[in-house]
């Protein structure tokens, strides 16, 4: 179900250039990191120290960083197998508590996430081989986490709005 115009208002336009910026960066560090790895591993015969460990800490960074983004274009994997049984008036409602469902699940996610990475801060975790601290990123992932779960309760009144209108 897509919306007309846009959802977070004059908001929205900025909010995609920042998020769509940072993602865009992540992407690139972690495709020239990528290179570097391989030619030196192939050419020098000598990778990139930690280059496996920085990149899974830069692509749980780069899900996180999308994840808003996704949301808000509502380009995120659907798996519509029963949608066809379910009648044409329900379906409206359906997308709504489907957001909400989701907009909690996000919601939860983030607040364990903030819980975990003050666990991770107070027992002072860090990443094996390069020896970086984890809790910064996990506290990222859970402040996108709630990004999400705002975007996914904004579309949730959005299409509200438009079924009331419609409605009457």
């Amino acid at each position: 179900m897509n919306l007309d115009g846009p959802i977070m208002g004059r908001w929205e336009r900025p909010f995609v250039r920042v998020l769509g910026g940072l993602a865009a960066l992540t992407l690139l560090f972690i495709m020239l990191l990528t290179c570097a790895d391989v030619a030196g591993r192939y050419l020098l015969n000598e990778p990139v120290p930690g280059a496996l460990e920085v990149t899974e800490f830069v692509m749980g960074a780069l899900i996180f960083t999308s994840l808003p983004l996704v949301t808000l274009r509502q380009e995120q994997v659907t798996v519509d197998l029963f949608e066809k049984f379910i009648p044409r008036f329900i379906k409206p409602a359906m997308h709504i508590l489907l957001n909400a469902v989701s907009c909690a699940c996000l919601a939860v996610i983030s607040w364990r996430l903030w819980i975990k990475a003050g666990e991770m801060f107070s027992n002072g975790e860090f990443t094996a081989v390069l020896h970086v601290k984890i809790w910064p990123l996990v506290y990222y992932m859970s402040v996108q986490a709630a990004i999400t779960a705002f975007v996914l309760f904004l579309i949730m009144l959005s299409q509200a709005r438009s079924e009331t209108t419609v409605a009457s």
